[in-house]
């Protein structure tokens, strides 16, 4: 009796506390042991998908909005350096009105402060709409990310309201414990964008082949039905409507979906995985969460082969 093989179980990197350097492990792990992330998680983000609705809804272009579709890359990125640089100046000035007490550096904190708080809300709005797209390890960052800048946003508000009472050096000590939580809460989202790639183009290292190369007889592909072929090491994605085909990369742009697996509607395939939405005829973003485009392909059919070419981002 030959005793059966099982197959050996694989977990992927990403599920795995980092070993190195020392605060990136400390960190996955202090994460690791908060599984209540999960519990406020969920909510949160049931709430935001039935907010934002589905993708040809009037709501869903508050989120296109805010991914940055318009922009071309995420916009949250952008948006944080306004209140962590904000909050810096008031940091500053706050030290250097300690040295002197002088009123116009006093109400220059008191500006960057505000400056600060508002471009709060843009980078929790923008930042909202990134994550809600999240799962496993990314979705617990996420959140314990939010809610470290909820936590900054109180004490900032909370210093706001003593520098107005004139109770002006507690309310440096709640700015100024702010703005250290909010330096660890910065390191959570480079994690996010770094380490964990969310909001990066996933298909960016394809170029893909500058010469006709054939993935499939002619055939063989069928109308009106995504069909994933190989063209030179880079997966595609077919399509035929109406006697035209079309290709563009089958791996999405936002977290790395196969596009042939989702379905095709009007020209537009959406990603199976999250409803990202591209134009098969020439790869543009219909609709977040992806906002990068997709690559495309010149397609000719030869001698009964269809055959693709790189062509340039839409």
């Amino acid at each position: 009796m030959v005793a059966e093989t099982q197959s050996p179980t694989t977990t992927s990197w990403i599920d795995t506390p980092p070993r190195s350097p020392a605060l990136r492990k400390y960190n996955a792990e202090l994460i690791e042991h908060m599984p209540w992330l999960e519990k406020v998680a969920n909510p949160v983000q049931g709430w935001l998908h039935k907010l934002f609705g589905q993708p040809g809804e009037q709501s869903y272009k508050v989120k296109d909005l805010l991914n940055g579709v318009w922009l071309g890359h995420p916009v949250h990125p952008a948006i944080v350096t306004i209140p962590l640089g904000a909050w810096t100046a008031t940091q500053v000035l706050d030290l250097a009105w300690l040295l002197n007490e002088d009123d116009g550096i006093a109400r220059s904190a008191d500006i960057t402060l505000w400056l600060g708080l508002t471009g709060a809300t843009g980078a929790a709005l923008t930042g909202a709409s990134n994550w809600v797209d999240t799962d496993g390890p990314e979705r617990r960052t996420g959140i314990w990310h939010a809610l470290l800048n909820s936590g900054v946003t109180v004490l900032n508000i909370g210093s706001a309201i003593m520098r107005v009472t004139g109770q002006r050096k507690t309310a440096i000590t709640l700015s100024s414990l702010g703005l250290t939580i909010s330096l660890y809460s910065a390191y959570l989202g480079g994690e996010l964008a770094y380490s964990s790639a969310i909001g990066v183009n996933r298909v960016a290292p394809e170029g893909g082949s500058d010469d006709f190369v054939p993935v499939l007889d002619a055939e063989k592909l069928e109308e009106n039905k995504l069909t994933r072929v190989d063209a030179a090491g880079i997966p595609a994605v077919l399509y035929k409507s109406n006697g035209k085909t079309y290709a563009i990369a089958a791996t999405c742009s936002h977290l790395g979906g196969p596009l042939d697996e989702g379905r095709c509607e009007a020209g537009v395939v959406y990603c199976p995985w999250h409803n990202s939405g591209f134009r098969m005829s020439d790869g543009s973003v219909v609709n977040s969460p992806a906002v990068y485009a997709q690559p495309t392909f010149d397609v000719r059919v030869r001698e009964g082969k269809i055959e693709l070419r790189r062509r340039e981002h839409a």
